[in-house]
């Protein structure tokens, strides 16, 4: 689980073979301003479900790239 998911000061992961549906989910509800619910996992692996408002969101972070960011050490 590489693929992340950042909403304000949370971070969440996203399980490979979810991530075509949470785009897709992400996608609805920010462009239609609708509330989806995304199934991802907390920092410690365990699965949670997640409630985004896209009519509330101003911005979401779908990160795909399991490599370093510029401010990280690898």
């Amino acid at each position: 689980m590489t693929k992340k998911l950042s909403i304000g000061q949370s971070t969440w992961s996203i399980a490979d073979a979810d991530a075509p549906d949470v785009v897709r989910l992400v996608r609805e509800a920010m462009t239609n301003r609708t509330s989806v619910e995304l199934k991802l996992y907390d920092a410690a692996g365990r699965r949670v479900t997640v409630f985004l408002n896209g009519a509330a969101t101003s911005a979401v972070v779908l990160d795909f790239d399991p490599g370093p960011r510029p401010s990280e050490m690898s």
